[in-house]
């Protein structure tokens, strides 16, 4: 067991490393709030439209840690994924693609009805590169903004069985990153360029509350209800800005650029070297119905007080939050469970669906998200499994000259299962 221990340490701290330092998005909606959330669940869950509703007794549930009361097997899980984004405007298109891991984890049963998890996964992304160009008293400037960086969270959650199908659960989230933004502005018949370098490094605790309900009816079906809470938090952020003049090495030359000047802007004189976001309190309710090792179907509601997002240190003047709010429908089938005859009837299909309104307004419209999902889970040695999970969706409107994003999502997760904390007996 220590040297189970020690291998899952060495792989959260590479992982670590890896989410902290990667761009995992190319996204213009990136540039809004702490980035692009990233989905909350594993390849399993998010193959079902993102709903948490099930408890399973061999893998971790991100979503509710009321769940880990049901844990049996220790299980260790990772997943990663592709996402290709096709990115229209009114005048033009661009592919992009990208690759993340998206967590690791580990949950295992501490004593019956008791379980504990612990974990890394990447809060939110960013990654953009937009232009734009305009005319003030009759003077072309053309603007342009880069930035790139991650969120992510350490949680360590735990689930216990308070009464008959009945269970509490709690995690505890340390969130930690950096977002790194650079800002150009460029004035026709002006040699000179103006760029504004402006880094946030981001530090907070957060948290979150479930409930789960499981209750056997006849014909072995059984419901499921699931409830979280997520309250109100804060992240503190250290910030840095440098504001640079570059002018052309030589005349005539505009690919060759030098420094003329540069000035350290005094954040501290202005109360901006130290600042809190808020991360806005959300609570999520579910319903799902299914019948033990066979078939499941749920809905899940989850509602997010987004107008209260705040970061003192960026301001956009063309955006405004508003509650945001996700319906997502999903579930999976198991043609046989324990067939012997055929490995495809072990096989577990999943589909699902979901439908956001982000919570974030540009030019007074909506930023919408949709998509549909399906996966397949193939079953490896035991209760272990190999998921892969599909997803095709869209985000955004060509409204008010916005951007759309069409996108294709592949993810693959592994779990691994095994027996820990079990004394031997011997007679």
């Amino acid at each position: 067991m220590n040297k189970k221990i020690f291998l899952f340490v060495f792989a959260l701290f590479s992982v670590v490393y890896t989410v902290f330092s990667q761009q995992t998005t190319e996204s213009p909606y990136s540039y809004y709030g702490i980035g692009e959330l990233n989905p909350e669940g594993t390849v399993e869950e998010r193959a079902m439209g993102g709903i948490g509703i099930f408890a399973d007794s061999t893998r971790v549930n991100m979503q509710n840690p009321a769940t880990l009361s049901h844990l049996k097997l220790t299980a260790f899980s990772g997943g990663a994924s592709f996402d290709y984004k096709k990115i229209v405007s009114n005048v033009t298109k661009i592919g992009t693609n990208s690759t993340s891991v998206d967590y690791v984890m580990l949950g295992f049963p501490i004593v019956d009805k008791l379980g504990f998890a612990a974990g890394l996964i990447p809060l939110s992304s960013v990654g953009y590169k937009l232009a734009s160009r305009q005319t003030i008293d009759g003077v072309a400037q053309l603007n342009q903004f880069e930035g790139n960086g991650n969120v992510n969270q350490f949680f360590i959650s735990s689930g216990y069985e308070i009464y008959k199908g009945l269970s509490f659960g709690a995690s505890l989230k340390f969130n930690f990153g950096k977002i790194e933004m650079k800002d150009l502005l460029k004035i026709s018949n002006v040699d000179f360029y103006t760029q504004e370098d402006s880094k946030s490094s981001l530090r907070g605790v957060s948290a979150n509350f479930g409930l789960h309900y499981t209750k056997s009816l006849k014909n072995k079906l059984r419901i499921s209800s699931s409830l979280v809470f997520r309250p109100e938090s804060k992240l503190n952020s250290n910030n840095e800005r440098v504001v640079s003049t570059f002018g052309n090495a030589n005349a005539g030359n505009n690919s060759s650029l030098i420094v003329k000047e540069t000035q350290v802007k005094d954040l501290e004189a202005i109360g901006l070297k130290e600042t809190k976001l808020t991360l806005p309190s959300q609570f999520e309710v579910g319903f799902g119905v299914g019948k033990d090792l066979q078939w499941f179907a749920g809905v899940e509601y989850t509602h997010s007080n987004t107008e209260k997002f705040s970061n003192p240190f960026l301001s956009a003047t063309n955006v405004k939050y508003e509650n945001g709010y996700k319906i997502a429908l999903g579930g999976f089938y198991v043609p046989q469970y324990n067939s012997i005859s055929s490995y495809w009837k072990r096989v577990t299909y999943r589909a699902g669906f979901r439908y956001e309104k982000t919570g974030i307004m540009l030019n007074n419209q909506s930023i919408d998200d949709f998509g549909i999902s399906f996966g397949l889970s193939f079953p490896v040695r035991g209760f272990s499994n190999l998921t892969t999970g599909f997803e095709f969706g869209q985000k955004g409107t060509l409204k008010q000259n916005l951007i759309k994003e069409n996108y294709f999502n592949f993810k693959i997760g592994i779990t691994l299962n095994d027996k820990w904390f079990q004394r031997t007996k011997y007679q």
